[in-house]
């Protein structure tokens, strides 16, 4: 047989499966995956228009807006080190440095003292009692001075001049309250689980930050570097770390709650204010209750240690896909007020964490209830290819050939659905590495 007759046999059935498909449910499911593709189109479009804010910006900087550093550490002897370093290299001068212990159990307090006991520049805080993330930071936060606020996790690495950048962003665009680095795994050439991850937060960073940048709207200023003007939160710290869903106190969602708080604060911080008004937060220092802008900088980087094992990536996805279930019901309360395209893209990326595995699923059971098995076939090959098109087009070194298909399988297998999980088991709320 010729190859144009193969060809022409191949659009024939396809051809004919696809008509067939045209009624009833069937009929549904393409018109979902259609509006789908359109839309992501649509958001690739936009989200490659995106330009750093630090590349607007003039250059110049005053050297005078003092930078308050946190990083609050558990049981991290073999991270803290570097990460601490990486503050204390940056370009950015004015600054103070915050190192708060969370009552660690193992040789981290030992650690940071013999490795920083004695440089001035550094105040670090040994707490007793283990109080969790947001309570150690707050600790930092109440003695701190500075009028911008830098924040990362114990396992990350500031590029050397990534304080200097997010401070030329601050200085230039005075509506802007946060602003979020980039970041990718320090470790990602460690095995295909760390590269698949690198490749993930590729994506996540550049077309999904950038795409929400645009608007001044990012919805989550991640840990590894989350930078805030002091305005814009200071205030809303004890609600932060006092945060409660489902009557019990939630130590997730430590980034996406504070950027909430950036992005929504005209909706919520007379509350916020009523509520703890006895706080020294709030009595202190009063800062003007408004909503700002928080933007995305490609260019001020980071770099943070993934977990490199399937069952520590599940774990750490349980616990994001918790902290994102929070956050509806704080951010996404609000979030409907901001631009159109960002409401948009924000609602119907809810619809889709739920909705996709179930639709996905029913349409795979469709095509082999009703024996269309080639075109189920020709079908996932080519989501496979478009999948490995894309990630290949990402901007990510030493990538293996296999590491595209590999991670759309275990996403569709495994991964899509931990957001079920995640809510049946919602009140367990062990933080795991």
């Amino acid at each position: 047989m010729l190859l144009s007759d193969l060809s022409a046999d191949i659009l024939d059935q396809i051809s004919n499966d696809i008509e067939e498909l045209t009624s009833g449910f069937e009929y549904a499911i393409l018109i979902i995956c259609t509006i789908l593709t359109i839309m992501g189109i649509a958001f690739l479009s936009i989200s490659k228009r995106y330009v750093d804010p630090y590349n607007q910006a003039n250059k110049k900087t005053t050297n005078e807006t003092l930078v308050s550093f946190f990083v609050a550490v558990r049981n991290d002897e073999k991270l803290i080190v570097n990460c601490i370093n990486s503050m204390l290299n940056q370009t950015y001068k004015k600054r103070e440095i915050f190192v708060i212990d969370d009552a660690s159990t193992d040789n981290t307090p030992k650690v940071i003292e013999k490795n920083f006991g004695s440089n001035p520049e550094i105040k670090i805080l040994y707490l007793k009692t283990n109080v969790g993330k947001k309570k150690a930071l707050a600790e930092g936060i109440k003695k701190s001075e500075g009028e911008i606020f830098a924040f990362t996790d114990s396992d990350s690495i500031w590029k050397e001049d990534a304080i200097e950048k997010v401070v030329t962003i601050f200085e230039n665009y005075p509506n802007v309250g946060g602003v979020s680095g980039h970041c990718n795994a320090k470790n990602a050439n460690h095995n295909i689980w760390t590269r698949i991850q690198n490749q993930e937060y590729e994506k996540q960073y550049r077309w999904r930050k950038g795409f929400e940048s645009n608007y001044g709207a990012v919805s989550c200023v991640s840990g590894p570097l989350a930078c805030y003007r002091r305005e814009t939160i200071y205030n809303y710290i004890p609600k932060w770390k006092n945060d409660k869903f489902l009557g019990k106190e939630f130590q997730f969602a430590t980034d996406r709650i504070m950027t909430g708080f950036a992005l929504c604060g005209k909706d919520i911080g007379t509350d916020i204010k009523e509520e703890y008004s006895e706080s020294s937060f709030i009595n202190n220092e009063k800062y003007e209750i408004r909503n700002w802008d928080v933007v995305y900088s490609n260019s001020a980087k980071v770099w943070t240690v993934v977990p490199d094992k399937l069952s520590t990536i599940i774990s750490q996805k349980i616990r994001w896909n918790k902290s994102f279930i929070r956050n509806l019901f704080f951010t996404g309360k609000y979030y409907w007020k901001k631009s159109l395209p960002t409401t948009i893209y924000y609602y119907l990326h809810v619809l889709f964490v739920f909705l996709y595995p179930i639709l996905f699923t029913v349409a795979i059971i469709q095509f082999v209830l009703n024996d269309y098995l080639f075109l189920l076939s020709f079908s996932l090959l080519g989501y496979l290819v478009i999948s490995a098109l894309i990630n290949a087009s990402i901007n990510t070194q030493n990538k293996k050939l296999l590491d595209s298909p590999i991670s759309i399988i275990i996403y569709h297998i495994l991964f899509q659905w931990l957001i079920f999980y995640s809510i049946i088991t919602i009140n367990s709320r062990d933080w795991k590495r």
